[in-house]
């Protein structure tokens, strides 16, 4: 049957492999007749190859919307049920006459379209029609033109050229600041209309897909909580994930905060006392909000952490910009801080990115000490 499906997709049966497309086009139909156990596949084991230029931007999500938004107006202008919507009062700022304009217009801008879709939604709402006539999808709402990208690309899937979105489900590694994990999954539209439809899937935080936020390792068994930045993405639910309300922190200062030892202290001694740091675990830790030079501190730290990360997993020599501004950090802790968070000798040097990072961190728990009102009473290393 390999063999079949190889030479029907234009592989050759003597290096199966070298065509990866055709390669990739037999796997899913024996996974469909056998068992992965006998096609030699672990449940983890990964057999496709992202190329480049398939993976989406921020370009192909604005497609998307552009896409979504004529395809939606096309049927809203055709639906027999909606030919008695503008009767009577409409709110927002909307009068017949601009609802038969926007009815006729080839051009609406987006601004527009987010008012008619409440609009619509708040008629069909109290005149007690069936949602389904306005062809969106649950959860798919548009308020605002500036997320609409984002809301047409989750529950649509992507339109044009592009196919693949970062999928994070969790570090098996352990990571702080950042993760290592190559992963992308099939946004395609078909996919997304199984995705969001099958019983087998688990189609849980989509509202939150495609924004940036924080999340840990589950198991911190007498270590320090293990918090990275998670890019905006699609994520599962074997890795709990937060985002802080932009309005009072942003993800660099929150990511730092939960990287720190002061707040592993705290989780440890007052919250949770076993190795499992769940999500309710956090939300029941007490943040404190900091001053704009505190969050701005913290920010840069967050930042400076993540890339002396990213160069670790490279094996890159730090360069001498990140240097110069830890050796100035790594100085400014051996003169202020309390003793237990002063650089060591070989430390100082800054040798790797490791050694970088390292001297960052004592730099993120002495800003969280102060930030919490406890600096010098430490150290805040037991776990």
């Amino acid at each position: 049957m390999f063999l079949g499906l190889l030479a029907k997709n234009g592989g050759d049966a003597a290096k199966p492999t070298r065509d990866v497309a055709a390669w990739e086009t037999c796997v899913e139909p024996l996974k469909e007749k056998f068992w992965l156990v006998k096609l030699g596949f672990n449940k983890t084991d990964l057999y496709r190859v992202v190329l480049p230029d398939l993976i989406a931007t921020p370009d192909d999500f604005k497609f998307a919307w552009q896409s979504r938004k004529a395809e939606l107006l096309k049927h809203w202008r055709k639906e027999a049920a909606l030919k008695d919507f503008g009767e009577g009062d409409l709110g927002l700022n909307f009068d017949k006459a601009k609802l038969d304009k926007l009815r006729k217009q080839a051009e609406v801008s987006d601004k527009e379209f987010c008012e008619l879709c409440r609009e619509l939604q708040t008629w069909v709402k109290e005149k007690r029609k069936p949602g389904k006539i306005l062809a969106l999808r649950s959860a798919e709402n548009y308020d605002e033109p500036v997320g609409a990208p984002r809301i047409a690309t989750i529950y649509n899937g992507l339109y044009g050229h592009a196919q693949f979105v970062p999928f994070r489900k969790g570090d098996p590694e352990g990571n702080r600041w950042i993760d290592n994990e190559p992963l992308f999954v099939d946004w395609s539209r078909a996919s997304v209309d199984w995705l969001s439809t099958a019983s087998e899937a688990r189609w849980q935080g989509h509202k939150m897909f495609f924004t940036a936020g924080v999340t840990w390792s589950l198991h911190a068994n007498h270590v320090a909580v293990k918090s990275r930045y998670q890019q905006p993405c699609v994520f599962d639910a074997s890795g709990s994930r937060l985002t802080p309300m932009a309005s009072l922190m942003n993800t660099e200062v929150f990511l730092a905060i939960l990287n720190s030892d002061v707040f592993s202290f705290f989780l440890k001694k007052f919250t949770k006392h076993n190795q499992d740091v769940e999500i309710n675990d956090v939300r029941m830790m007490p943040l404190v909000m900091p001053t704009r030079g505190q969050g701005k501190r913290l920010t840069e730290l967050a930042e400076q952490a993540m890339e002396a990360k990213r160069l670790t997993f490279a094996g890159a020599t730090p360069p001498n910009k990140l240097v110069t501004s830890v050796r100035a950090l790594s100085d400014e802790l051996a003169a202020k801080a309390p003793a237990y968070l002063r650089p060591s000798a070989q430390l100082k040097l800054l040798h790797t990115a490791a050694d970088c990072l390292a001297a960052i961190e004592l730099g993120v728990n002495w800003e969280a000490e102060k930030l919490y009102g406890v600096e010098a009473l430490g150290p805040f290393d037991e776990f």
